[in-house]
């Protein structure tokens, strides 16, 4: 005779011993999966086997699982509210078997009622089915539910896996992908029921197994406008404005936009301070750009540590460029390249300001720190070369006119030098000052002529202006031992002095006439700029909480494919866990 607790076999001529091994190994199976009572709980005296028997119709086997299913069915039965939708035939099956009459349609009721039911309840329900290997489900319940609920990932046969249909949000794709590290094979179908509902940090990974994309604009699924931002931020950086990105509290961002607004927006932080570079640069990307665009040509290294490849290589192109005065059309244009690129080139020969808008202001800036410097041949070649050019701006015109007239005053080519000056379009005072000087300076005897020079500019300084008097003595300084030097600046000084002590400088050719025209852009280098970043992840990957979230709502998705009639445990029972 069997004991109590075994299954009944059936009637039937000659049970084979492959029967007798199949319910045995159903009893090991039942034995592994049996819950344990819960510590607290005291030990009672379980169900007599003629209930035990009674169970079995409804697919129970054991006194353990029967303990487990009455408290879930109490649980169910109890756990109704005023706005309870279950099918009363469901229920009054659910009480029915509570008051001792177990039937075979009971499944079907717990089926039922969880479908109305909230996803904690089914998570629990399941979890019962489960552990005490209830043999309630349907073939494809059965694999999919140990793939859910087992500890371990499982492999469920490409058959076994719910449809589009039936997993209506995509939550068993994507917690079977997650578990099986295959989240970019996931279809864009699936990916499309997960967005609206799945937590962040899964939308993330998405994003991170690059199956969502900024194409279609999925963030726009998201119901909380919070996360649209977040995920618009994340896929779209390009896209974002200021104002959500001050939401966002995304300092990278801001501090770029700041940058690139001209703010000064650019304060040292400890990462900045921290950086142990050989020449110890700046790490702030933004900082040594500031530096760039002021024409510092010592952030390059530190650049090339923070830039992307593609802007390192470009940066290699503006140094590289100043070997020849070469530089690509697209970096001439950037004028916040222009300081840049003036420190690291030194003219060897005149500069042809045909050659583009920055070549045209570098001759006119030549020609002028030529004749600073004394150096009047070189003036004169790069001079003539700008008072050929006739397609610069008005300004820069009548500056290289004005030039050669003071090159020709040098030489005391008084017509020349007022040819020169008819030659400036513009009407400014200054010109007209030059050409008075000019014209007095006809009416003089050659002897009782001043020295024809502008002793600010023999100083190296624009005209008039207010520090000739440390450059003086920085200058004297340096040609401490050249006599003749020497002399030439003490003369400078001394005409310096004469024309302020008598508040009359009409004989000092001015020059420049407006010295913005030399002046270099104050532009930000824009093409050095690095693009704005996706914002980082904020979530975990792989968050444990996200994925039981998955695991809830595929239970629930799919629990119209788990619950079925019971079937006998020697018949397709599973063995295995």
């Amino acid at each position: 005779m069997v004991n109590d607790d075994r299954p009944s076999t059936g009637p039937g001529p000659g049970a084979s011993t492959h029967r007798a091994d199949m319910i045995e190994a159903w009893r090991e199976q039942r034995r592994a999966r049996r819950v344990r009572p819960d510590a607290d709980e005291p030990r009672t005296t379980g169900p007599d086997g003629f209930t035990l028997r009674r169970w079995r119709r409804a697919g129970v086997f054991g006194a353990d699982a029967v303990r487990h299913v009455e408290r879930l069915l109490a649980d169910l039965r109890d756990a109704r509210s005023d706005d309870e939708t279950a099918p009363d035939w469901a229920l009054r099956l659910l009480a029915r078997c509570l008051d001792g009459d177990p039937v075979a349609q009971l499944p079907s009721a717990v089926k039922a009622v969880l479908e109305h039911r909230e996803s904690h309840d089914v998570v629990t329900a399941m979890t019962v089915i489960h552990e005490a290997g209830l043999p309630w489900l349907t073939p494809p319940g059965q694999n999919r539910l140990e793939d859910l609920m087992g500890s371990e990932p499982t492999v469920v046969s490409r058959e076994m896996h719910p449809t589009l249909t039936e997993d209506t949000a995509g939550a068993f794709a994507a917690q079977y992908a997650l578990r099986h590290d295959g989240l970019a094979g996931l279809s864009a179908t699936v990916c499309a029921r997960l967005l609206p509902w799945a937590p962040v940090g899964i939308v993330d990974d998405l994003i991170d197994a690059g199956v969502v994309t900024s194409d279609g604009e999925p963030w726009k699924a998201r119901p909380d406008a919070g996360e649209r931002d977040y995920l618009w931020a994340r896929l779209a950086p390009e896209q974002v404005d200021e104002e959500t990105a001050e939401a966002l509290g995304w300092q990278e961002y801001l501090r770029r936009r700041r940058f690139l607004e001209g703010e000064d927006a650019v304060v040292a932080d400890a990462e900045a301070a921290d950086y142990a570079g050989e020449n110890g640069d700046d790490v702030d990307v933004y900082g040594l750009l500031e530096r760039a665009a002021e024409g510092d040509a010592g952030a390059i290294k530190g650049l090339e540590y923070v830039l992307p490849r593609y802007l390192v290589l470009r940066l290699r192109q503006v140094r590289d460029g100043a070997l020849t005065g070469n530089w690509p059309a697209e970096m001439l244009a950037d004028r916040g390249l222009w300081r840049l690129m003036s420190a690291l080139w030194e003219p060897k020969a005149a500069v042809s300001p045909r050659r583009s808008t920055f070549h045209a202001l570098a001759a006119l800036r030549h020609a002028y720190d030529s004749i600073c410097a004394g150096d009047l041949k070189r003036a004169r070649a790069q001079v003539e070369l700008l008072v050929e050019y006739d397609q610069g701006n008005p300004g820069q015109v009548a500056e290289a006119w004005n030039m050669s007239a003071y090159l020709a005053l040098l030489e005391e080519n008084l017509d020349g030098a007022l040819a020169a000056l008819g030659q400036i379009a513009v009407n400014q005072p200054r010109v007209e000052h030059n050409r008075d000087l000019l014209e007095r300076r006809r009416t003089r005897a050659r002897n009782d002529r001043p020295h024809p020079s502008n002793p600010y500019l023999e100083l190296g300084l624009p005209h008039q202006s207010p520090f000739w008097k440390q450059r003086y003595r920085d200058l004297r300084r340096e040609s401490a031992d050249d006599r003749e030097e020497a002399a030439r600046l003490n003369r400078a000084m001394r005409r310096i002095q004469q024309a302020e002590q008598q508040e009359d400088l009409s004989d000092f050719f001015v020059l420049p006439l407006d010295a913005e025209t030399f002046r270099l852009p104050d532009d930000l280098p824009v093409t050095l700029v690095p693009p704005v970043e996706p914002l980082p992840r904020r979530t975990a990957p792989l968050d444990p909480d996200d994925i039981e979230t998955l695991r809830r709502r595929a239970l629930a998705d799919l629990l119209p494919t788990l619950l079925n009639a019971p079937r006998r445990p020697d018949h397709q029972h599973r063995t295995t866990h």
